[in-house]
């Protein structure tokens, strides 16, 4: 019974994937194609910019850049889609029951396609760097994936019945994401702010799965394990929380749609 309820879950996740995608791009080429292209359009302005006048002594600057802007585009496109879920299915939601974390995992999904394709284009940069990670590292890398993906849901499970009730937190979140873009070592190293301000970047999650990443990709070596034990010790719980929050905040959200 359980198995059979699972599967009927991927089957709807899949569906609502789908139905996301085909309206989304229905009549645009650009529109499907601009979502691969954006990260690289900025890496080529910043690259030459940044790469020319404040780091041409580092020889990996380029592909760091690379990693760090894949990343967090991968996290911000995740978490305004997140967001924005139950409100662009309020039709569906007002006719028929859903569970409302399917609805918000299922627009996600588009997003974790988008970064497939460009991992594809990022492992062709490492290799013609002569950059081979190995299978550990490789594992490793894909686990601070993975937690990006889980900040990105866990943000969506608390963002996404509040932006019912409070329409002004999308705009917020633009504004939100501008600050957190630069407040993340994706345009410098971490190395090259002073200590104190290091620590104050590494209450943003995106600080240490960016760093920590580059590390496994680039530098075929492993960051602090006792970070990464300390982020997973913290995930768990709030993930867990956040779906209590999405569940608790749900009972009336389809009145306020």
């Amino acid at each position: 019974m359980i198995l059979k309820k699972q599967l009927h879950y991927r089957e709807a996740i899949w569906m609502l994937a789908k139905t996301d995608l085909k309206m989304r791009y229905q009549g645009s080429w650009l529109g499907a194609i601009w979502v691969f292209l954006k990260p690289f359009c900025l890496f080529l302005i910043m690259n030459f910019v940044f790469s020319h006048l404040f780091f041409k002594d580092n020889p990996t600057y380029s592909i760091r850049l690379l990693v760090g802007l894949i990343l967090w585009f991968f996290f911000a496109e995740a978490t305004t889609v997140g967001m924005n879920s139950l409100l662009s299915k309020a039709d569906i939601l007002k006719k028929i029951y859903i569970p409302k974390w399917i609805i918000i995992i299922s627009a996600t999904v588009h997003s974790a396609l988008a970064f497939g394709f460009n991992l594809i284009i990022l492992f062709l940069f490492l290799f013609s760097y002569n950059i081979f990670p190995d299978l550990l590292h490789l594992s490793l890398f894909f686990v601070y994936v993975f937690l990006i993906y889980g900040i990105s849901l866990i943000f969506s499970f608390f963002a996404a019945p509040l932006i019912v009730r409070f329409r002004d937190l999308n705009q917020i979140w633009e504004v939100l994401l501008q600050v957190l873009f630069y407040a993340s070592p994706i345009i410098y190293p971490i190395s090259a702010v002073p200590p104190k301000v290091q620590s104050m970047l590494y209450f943003n999650p995106m600080t240490l799965l960016i760093e920590h990443s580059r590390v496994v990709l680039i530098d075929n070596g492993i960051a602090r394990f006792d970070h990464l034990l300390i982020f997973v010790a913290i995930f768990i719980p709030v993930i867990f929380l956040s779906l209590w929050y999405l569940r608790s905040a749900s009972k009336n959200l389809i009145e306020n749609m």
